[in-house]
């Protein structure tokens, strides 16, 4: 994956909570280990903790991401149009941008808190 890969133009009406989630990915990426898993082309990439997950493949915002909170379960991806749709079951918008939030926060001090940080590596 490439690490310029940008986030796509976000709008619509999660547009600032999708623009923090893109930050945060951005930030996970830069300052913490990863390893992947395969699934079938794809490399799988996971961060999570005290009950928070985003999963996203190598491709970031051109295929999809979940976001799993204790409450909801959003899976973002880009629709037929190339905006970002975000699927939850049952959610309305309040619900949707509340979870986004939570799950913004959550991961952020969950990795913020760590005790340790993966090191800076001299490009190969």
């Amino acid at each position: 994956m490439s690490d310029t890969q940008q986030a796509p133009d976000l709008s619509g009406p999660y547009k600032q909570e999708l623009g923090e989630l893109a930050s945060l990915i951005d930030w996970l990426w830069s300052e913490h280990d990863k390893s992947f898993v395969k699934a079938g082309d794809d490399k799988v990439y996971a961060f999570g903790g005290n009950g928070y997950i985003l999963v996203f493949d190598d491709r970031k915002w051109e295929a999809s991401i979940e976001l799993i909170t204790p409450a909801i379960t959003l899976q973002i991806k880009p629709g037929d149009d190339g905006k970002i749709a975000i699927q939850a079951a049952d959610q309305n918008n309040a619900a949707i941008k509340a979870a986004l939030k939570d799950g913004v926060a959550g991961l952020r001090t969950y990795y913020e808190n760590r005790y340790w940080s993966t090191p800076k590596t001299a490009p190969v």
